[in-house]
């Protein structure tokens, strides 16, 4: 199932929530029996609640407290730690809160029983304290959380990851994050928006102003936002079959303060999880390089580890002349580095990039023998269950023979190959 998100109003930890009990309420009793689990729960209810903005329905996410709503978004002290006892300090309120450092924040998670949903929140929680570790210029282990806004964050969390584990889905899409503007209070001041934290969560995201005010983004918003990523995809895919519709408590001047969201079934059978990843495609044109200068260039890039695949194509650009278009398939983390030898390789003035998903099939690496010769094959593993097999390029440009004599002994060589897979035969 793939899950595409509209940020109209904004997104945080409360909104996601919601629009997932929204668009799957059969979630909400198990939601309830899983943190019903965790001991430091005790005092905490849940609830949704429907909520009208700007005449869409949709629902309100709540953590309550001794059945009262409390709604408490400072989540982040930045104090150094002194002492590995919480420490209690007063706000300007006049109310005292506990503070817990992030080792302590991660007793509790160790509360969540299933390993799949306690690591989701393990990376999510630490995604978050190190960019406002980042930001402050402060270890992650003097990282202060309030008591409440601790809690609150902590139960978002859990939640967001329970519904996206139990809803199915295994890929996203965005529309671009509204900016806002203005400043946000926290705990110890003012701050822009959006928050620092934010930002650093959130730098491969694409973003847009609508003119409505006030932070739209919170930082455990973007965190879940950073974790979801891991499997985004490029646009929604397949059939809509449901819709949600998470509800923020301000109300702005024009939009809806809402997060939709929108799940599809895949219209043909699912690929497996471990046969679907994410590359960047890195894209340039030439049009001033000797083809021996962009030659040598091009098998630069090639031999760089984290480049997969490059290819090359001749087109016909501004007044008419010739340029040769390059295209490289990387991984994602490596983008920056390899765009810095683009440019210190080629003479283009400017480079594309975007992130992609494919699908590909298993293969594995083997050797067979014939002709007393261990010949390197690839064999892959088709959707029906068959067998393909392909001779190594190399190995095959090796072959000393006219080129039906070397054809042969490629047939033959992948043949033996798919035979001994499938154990249909030995010779």
């Amino acid at each position: 199932m793939h899950v595409h998100m509209d940020f109209i109003g904004g997104m945080a930890g409360d909104m996601f929530c919601a629009a997932m009990l929204d668009a799957f309420p059969e979630l909400t009793e198990p939601l309830q029996q899983q943190l019903a689990s965790l001991a430091f729960f005790d005092s905490y209810q849940i609830a949704t609640r429907p909520m009208t903005q700007k005449d869409i329905c949709g629902k309100r996410f709540l953590v309550m407290k001794k059945n009262a709503v409390f709604d408490d978004k400072n989540h982040i002290v930045f104090t150094p730690q002194t002492s590995s006892a919480p420490s209690l300090s007063r706000h300007a309120n006049g109310t005292d809160h506990h503070h817990y450092s992030f080792a302590e924040i991660d007793q509790r998670i160790q509360q969540v029983s299933d390993p799949q949903i306690r690591q989701g929140v393990s990376d999510i929680y630490r995604r978050l304290v190190q960019a406002e570790s980042e930001v402050h210029g402060i270890p992650v282990d003097q990282i202060h959380l309030h008591e409440v806004g601790a809690d609150d964050a902590l139960i978002d969390i859990i939640s967001a990851v329970f519904l996206v584990l139990r809803s199915g889905a295994r890929s996203w899409s965005f529309s671009p994050l509204p900016w806002g503007n203005g400043t946000v209070h926290c705990a110890h001041g003012d701050l822009p928006v959006p928050a620092p934290a934010t930002v650093k969560l959130l730098k491969s995201f694409r973003w847009s102003h609508d003119d409505e005010t006030g932070e739209r983004v919170t930082p455990t918003g973007a965190a879940i936002l950073s974790w979801l990523a891991e499997n985004q995809s490029v646009r929604p895919i397949g059939s809509l079959y449901r819709d949600g519709y998470g509800c923020g408590k301000r109300q702005f001047t024009r939009l809806a303060n809402i997060l939709r969201i929108c799940a599809f079934t895949a219209d043909q059978p699912a690929v497996q999880d471990e046969l679907q990843d994410q590359v960047m495609i890195i894209q340039f044109d030439i049009d001033d390089m000797s083809g021996e200068a962009l030659a040598i260039a091009q098998q630069k890039l090639r031999e760089i580890p984290e480049v997969i695949e490059l290819s090359a194509s001749c087109l016909s650009g501004k007044k008419q002349r010739l340029l040769f278009r390059t295209e490289l398939l990387c991984v994602p983390e490596k983008v920056q580095d390899i765009c810095q030898q683009i440019f210190l390789l080629t003479t283009t003035l400017g480079v594309r990039y975007w992130l992609s998903s494919r699908f590909k099939l298993p293969r594995q690496a083997s050797e067979v023998e014939y002709q007393h010769q261990q010949w390197p094959v690839k064999i892959a593993t088709r959707p029906d269950g068959s067998f393909t097999a392909k001779l190594e390029a190399d190995a095959w440009q090796q072959v000393q023979h006219n080129y039906a004599v070397s054809a042969e002994l490629k047939y033959h060589v992948e043949t033996l190959a798919v035979n001994r897979k499938s154990n249909r035969g030995t010779d």
